[in-house]
């Protein structure tokens, strides 16, 4: 081989080499995105990321079959450019269309398995299937003797794999809380377009530009995915309470559903539902196996007396089960309720029947499904929503935007209010409060005296004299245990909110946010 020839090898080694850590990038990003975008719609369990996965892998696997194919008719740095620039095309346009689409396949199919997956494959499937012809293409362009075969896959595949770790890590762990999920999508759109570009004006700059600046035109936007700086009804089955009095003290049952890792364990006249996350123990559910009308845990407590805020009280929708504490105590103690409870884990929903005794009636009812697409898919508005779902020590994110808050104040009556039981002490926090207040007029805060405090949001503003007359009308008329009055008279008079930031479906970085406190404390719920 000539000095000229070893050189111009040596420059598409260069460019494809540097194209391929790009694109693996892009690839890896844009799934992680692509869950920031189908949360919102149907959910963040698992059935998301199944889709999400599935379609990765499926898109790769035909680009893998494509770039081979096209690669042996076809070996030119130009073909392999405009494949590169098609896939970046397409998800530069992703935030233009994305919203509509989704809302649409919510609409039209019901099965929230079937929306996620086909919402996968709109979103994901075409430019990473684009996408997933580089390897082979660039294998074919780069492999100059069958001797070496090995080594050049073998470093195609290696140096696109090292792409794809740094965009999910660097999307995750740094751009999605630096940046919004839209702007990191036309971020990684334009760093395709312009590995493209480079890759189509390659042949004709070959000879006039220095290798390293070919490839600085690749990575020069590749850089940019790395990060920078009911009383008379049998709501409680008190034989599955007195049969677990008998027994020992200790674990009960474990159960691994979908969604979370479920502990039911036991300590003297009480017992608890926990989920594993990580290793630690976060307690959802606390019951007195011998009163049903006793809530231990503060926090229970100070969500009942948000029965005060609306004017009328005929529907209340419940995001999140736990053990039904909250829904079989304002069940059995406000008769004329009706009470929706959505519970994403059907897993948790049967080990509070089992366990904790809960029963369904005509008017308090336990759903199989998201919060958010529950609310997505009503007809009928509730006068009070209550919001008590975590994943961990957290709420999930897309039940914490401003988007959030907006499709819960559509589905409010007029004189309606919104309940969110949220931990103090973190960004994640005051940011709630901050996206609470941008779209509820009046936001009360209430802390329980155990690191929560439920926020309270109404649509019209409400003075305190009318919260507590109604609350002591409220409980002259039902008799609560817990006196409403009680738990109305202290409220937050002010909270510093100057840390907190707006939280959006494009930007709601709840795991960072929550992580942003001074010791970590276990979630008791």
């Amino acid at each position: 081989m000539t000095e000229r020839a070893s050189k111009s090898a040596a420059t598409v080694a260069l460019i494809v080499y540097t194209a391929a850590f790009t694109v693996g990038a892009i690839v890896m990003s844009f799934e992680m995105l692509g869950s920031r975008y189908l949360n919102p719609y149907f959910g963040s369990g698992i059935y998301t990321w199944a889709s999400l996965i599935s379609t990765v892998l499926a898109a790769l696997c035909l680009g893998y079959f494509l770039g081979g194919w096209l690669a042996d008719r076809a070996p030119s740095l130009t073909v392999l450019g405009l494949t590169v620039l098609i896939g970046s095309a397409y998800v530069l346009l992703v935030p233009v269309f994305a919203e509509r689409m989704l809302e649409s396949l919510l609409a039209g199919i019901d099965d929230v398995r079937t929306g996620s997956l086909v919402a996968s494959m709109a979103i994901l499937f075409f430019p990473v299937t684009f996408l997933g012809m580089f390897s082979p293409f660039g294998i074919r362009l780069l492999l100059r003797n069958p001797a070496h075969s090995g080594q050049v896959s073998g470093t195609v595949y290696g140096v696109n794999t090292l792409g794809s770790i740094v965009g999910t890590l660097g999307t995750t762990f740094y751009l999605i809380p630096m940046m919004g999920s839209r702007a990191i999508t036309i971020t990684a759109g334009i760093v395709g377009i312009l590995s493209g570009l480079a890759l189509i004006a390659a042949n004709r700059l070959m000879r006039a530009v220095p290798a390293v600046l070919l490839a600085g035109a690749i990575a020069s936007g590749s850089v940019a995915l790395v990060p920078g700086p009911a009383s008379g009804e049998n709501l409680v089955d008190m034989k599955v309470r007195e049969q677990l009095l008998t027994r020992k003290d200790g674990q009960i049952d474990h159960v691994e559903t979908t969604y979370n890792d479920i502990f039911v364990f036991k300590d003297k006249s009480e017992l608890n539902m926990a989920f594993q996350l990580k290793g630690w123990d976060y307690t959802q559910s606390t019951i007195n196996l011998k009163d049903p009308d006793d809530l231990p845990l503060a926090y229970t407590r100070q969500m009942t007396m948000t029965v005060a805020y609306p004017q009328e009280l005929k529907r209340i929708l419940m995001i999140g089960l736990g053990g039904g504490t909250i829904s079989t105590y304002l069940g059995r103690h406000i008769p004329d309720v009706s009470i929706d409870t959505v519970e994403i884990d059907p897993g948790v929903i049967t080990a509070a029947k089992k366990y904790f005794g809960i029963r369904e009636s005509s008017r308090v009812r336990y759903l199989d499904a998201d919060g958010r697409v529950y609310l997505n898919r009503n007809k009928q508005p509730f006068d009070l929503i209550l919001c008590d779902a975590f994943h961990g020590g957290y709420i999930p994110f897309h039940l914490l935007t401003r988007e959030f808050f907006q499709l819960v104040k559509r589905n409010l009556t007029p004189d309606g209010a919104v309940a969110m039981n949220v931990h103090d002490g973190t960004k994640l926090y005051v940011s709630t409060i901050v996206t609470l207040r941008a779209v509820f007029p009046s936001v009360h805060l209430y802390p329980t005296g155990e690191g929560e405090v439920i926020a309270v949001g109404t649509l019209k503003p409400r003075d305190r004299d009318s919260i507590v007359k109604r609350a002591a009308e409220l409980q002259e008329k039902h008799k609560f245990r817990f006196p409403l009055p009680d738990l109305i008279a202290k409220p937050l008079d002010s909270v510093d909110t100057s840390q907190g930031v707006m939280l959006t479906d494009d930007f709601a970085p709840a795991d960072l946010y929550n992580a942003l406190r001074s010791t970590q404390r276990k979630k008791k719920q």
